[in-house]
């Protein structure tokens, strides 16, 4: 089972070459994850599967459930990450503060710790974001916050296919990502939200264009509460390879 972007995340040796060479099947969590492999082992196409992942839909919804947040009656944005120089935060930080005036129109809430934590206190402190962001630290439970928010922010620089996509839209809460291996196929083409650049102005764009108009956010809010999320194509895919 492959779940990395493998023209990223350094995996491309040629130990693990000869490694996958001995599988009769490769399984990628989406399309976007099998195209980034065979963009380096094209000789193995007749190997690859496509096989999404699957969630624990009940339970999400219970700890939602267990757990609810009151957010701000701003805009409420939410990241939930490990807090590493991929994941973007930095940078989702930096697009908010370049939004001027309007970045009091949301509030930013950080569910997630990590080796950058550090760094992205100096840069809340710099920027004068201690009113509009919350580091809310690392939460065994993040599922009241993502119901809560009008929208969950993946500012990550390179992604697989993230579970919280998923999740998040099983509860009702829109997405937005920038442009990553999957991020088209999983978000746009779903309806679960947007794409953007994969880069600070992209962020600081899309952010500007829902913040102008908040009726999307509440539109596509609507939509995927009325929206079935199951497991069934995910469950058909693994069945196949058997």
């Amino acid at each position: 089972f492959l779940h990395c972007d493998y023209t990223l995340c350094g995996a491309d040796t040629p130990e693990n070459a000869k490694q996958y060479e001995k599988f009769d099947i490769i399984a990628a969590c989406s399309r976007g994850c099998g195209d980034k492999f065979l963009q380096v082992h094209p000789q193995m196409a007749g190997k690859v599967r496509i096989v999404t992942n699957c969630h624990r839909l009940d339970d999400i919804l219970k700890k939602a459930e267990s757990a609810p947040e009151t957010l701000s009656e701003q805009v409420n944005v939410v990241t939930v990450a490990r807090l590493g120089k991929e994941k973007g935060v930095e940078r989702a930080l930096r697009a908010i503060a370049a939004l001027g005036e309007d970045k009091n129109k949301l509030h930013y809430y950080v569910v997630g710790d990590g080796i950058c934590k550090l760094l992205l206190q100096q840069i809340i402190q710099e920027e004068k974001l201690e009113s509009t962001v919350t580091l809310c630290g690392m939460l065994e439970n993040p599922y009241g916050y993502i119901r809560a928010a009008d929208l969950l922010l993946i500012p990550s620089y390179s992604e697989a296919a993230p579970l919280v996509i998923g999740e998040a839209a099983s509860l009702g809460t829109p997405i937005l990502s920038t442009e990553t291996s999957s991020a088209r196929e999983m978000i746009e083409k779903t309806g679960f939200g947007w794409v953007c650049e994969n880069s600070e102005e992209g962020l600081r764009n899309a952010l500007q264009m829902l913040l102008t108009e908040p009726e999307w956010l509440q539109e596509t809010k609507n939509r995927l509460i009325n929206t079935a999320i199951h497991n069934e194509t995910a469950i058909s895919q693994f069945t196949e390879i058997l």
